[in-house]
């Protein structure tokens, strides 16, 4: 019997790429094992996570398809059997084609605009060289209605993938969990999620000190090797706010905060008007900035201290929908950070205790141990260079992203970072990839300077004159979701649920519902 073993690695998630061995008995795969030869540069140093051995029973699996298979009962019903019949390879492929050639001959859309052609990966994790030639196909066939189906809009990250991109470049984020030295966790359990070098590196930094807060309604096994704080379900945010409250109304925030973070890398400073838009020189447009010195508004990209807080008498404009102007005279207008102070005044510990259960003790505990572990104003130097260093992050997990409550938990989390300066520095909460902004490859590139100050985002518009108003795919994520932007990854984060709940009514004035011809 020969033996030989075959390099291979593992992406079924995204928790990899495991490097691995498969070892070949006679031609069969018989076991995985870890490839040891990548130990000093793998960062798992070549551990396979316990998915890539069950890799063996999924190729052998007795039930697998094994062929391409047609269905051959025309009735389409939960209880009617599809009579499946296996085919050869060249027969499914003429079939396909076939049935190609006639929706090219009648057009690649049908009467109500929709593609006709119907594509949907397994997987967002699947990497472009597993589908070999067919993305090019796809994008010179035209019109497709794209699809993810392992989520889409149902079960996926989407408020963290939206407002990531949105807030910081990071469709996904992670903690610097090498650097990090206090971690506050809702309900993330990466001791069991995290692929085998989320576990490793977590175990590494509670061996050399680092402190970790679960809060979760449940004792995971992440849990079971931190501070565990009990919560009721969905009630996370609470449990934020309350955070922020304490640190802005229960601490000194001028000193316990990164002022200089919050000054020069958030709109804090921008004065906002009382409709709630940022307030704005009425030659320039630009916004708005405090000057204490001057005691007067000065737009926003001059040289000068701006104040942080604050409601100072001023005039300007406000730019609305569709470039609506608004002239406000001698007005009170404050700060952001000011309305952001106000905002979390009512939101006390003994508040969010009636709603979460967390104890409002745990709550200022919280609070007090992650300012003293934020070490706002120190640095550190890494292949020579020099960054702020704010060993504190928050991690939310995939239940508390997801559904009601999605947004205020990830406004929560990127607000407690940025109150210290934690938030893409070493240490802190950083992004990992994007997804939705271009170019796809490098994430930093793709923070490109906006005209007010901040990243431009290439929103899909929602102005009069170039809003999409008819979808162009059935999940419509052009025309009711602008934070989706226009890429190659936006149709997988509309929301896919919506062409299946408009099938029996549609809303007034929409398209009407139609099936793809070939999917």
């Amino acid at each position: 019997m020969s033996t030989t073993k075959v390099a291979e690695y593992c992406y079924q998630c995204v928790a990899g790429p495991d490097l691995l061995n498969v070892c070949v008995e006679d031609g069969v795969a018989t076991r995985v094992e870890p490839n040891w030869k990548f130990g000093d540069i793998h960062p798992a140093a070549g551990r396979v996570c316990v998915k890539a051995y069950g890799l063996i029973q999924k190729t052998y699996n007795p039930f697998r398809v094994k062929k391409p298979m047609v269905r051959t009962n025309p009735v389409k019903a939960q209880d009617a059997d599809p009579q499946w019949k296996e085919v050869t390879w060249d027969e499914a492929l003429d079939l396909i084609a076939q049935k190609l050639l006639a929706v090219k001959a009648k057009g690649v859309r049908d009467e109500s605009g929709y593609p006709r052609l119907a594509v949907t990966f397994g997987s967002g994790g699947i990497a472009p060289a597993y589908t070999g030639a067919l993305p090019a196909f796809l994008s010179t066939w035209g019109p497709v209605d794209f699809g993810i189906g392992s989520g889409q809009g149902v079960k996926c990250y989407h408020s963290e993938h939206l407002y990531g991109e949105f807030w910081h470049r990071a469709f996904t984020v992670q903690s610097d969990t090498p650097r990090t030295n206090y971690l506050i966790s809702f309900g993330n359990n990466n001791d069991a999620s995290g692929g085998v070098l989320g576990v490793w590196r977590h175990a590494q930094a509670r061996e050399r000190g680092l402190k970790r807060v679960q809060f979760e309604p449940h004792l995971s096994v992440t849990g079971a090797h931190a501070q565990w704080v009990p919560v009721k379900p969905k009630t996370d945010a609470a449990v934020m706010y309350a955070l922020i409250h304490t640190i802005l109304h229960e601490h000194d925030w001028r000193k316990e905060c990164d002022v200089e973070f919050l000054r020069g890398m958030t709109n804090s400073p921008y004065l906002i008007a009382p409709n709630g838009l940022f307030l704005r020189d009425e030659t320039s447009r630009k916004p708005l900035m405090w000057d204490e010195k001057e005691n007067r508004a000065r737009p926003f990209d001059e040289a000068f201290t701006p104040a942080m807080d604050g409601t100072y008498t001023t005039s300007g404009i406000t730019i609305g929908a569709d470039q609506e102007l608004t002239n406000f005279e001698n007005i009170q207008a404050a700060t952001s950070f000011q309305k952001l102070i106000d905002h979390v005044r009512d939101y006390t510990p003994e508040w969010a205790e009636k709603i979460s259960g967390a104890p409002a003790a745990t709550i200022r505990q919280v609070a007090r141990e992650f300012l003293e572990n934020a070490n706002v104003g120190a640095t550190i130097e890494i292949e020579g260079k020099t960054y702020p260093y704010r060993p504190v992050a928050i991690l939310l997990g995939k239940t508390v992203t997801n559904g009601w409550g999605g947004y205020e938990a990830l406004w929560g989390r990127t607000m407690l970072a940025i109150l210290v300066g934690a938030l893409e520095v070493p240490g802190g909460t950083i992004g990992t990839t994007v997804r939705l902004n271009r170019p796809g490859h490098d994430r930093l590139a793709s923070a490109r300077p906006g005209p007010d100050g901040f990243m431009d985002q290439p929103l899909n518009p929602t102005d009069k004159e170039n809003w999409v108003a008819k979808p162009k795919i059935r999940n419509a994520y052009q025309t009711l979701v602008p934070l989706a932007n226009n890429s190659p990854w936006s149709a997988a984060l509309g929301p896919a649920h919506l062409p299946w709940l408009f099938m029996k009514e549609p809303p007034e004035n929409w398209p009407r519902p139609t099936t793809p011809e070939v999917w």
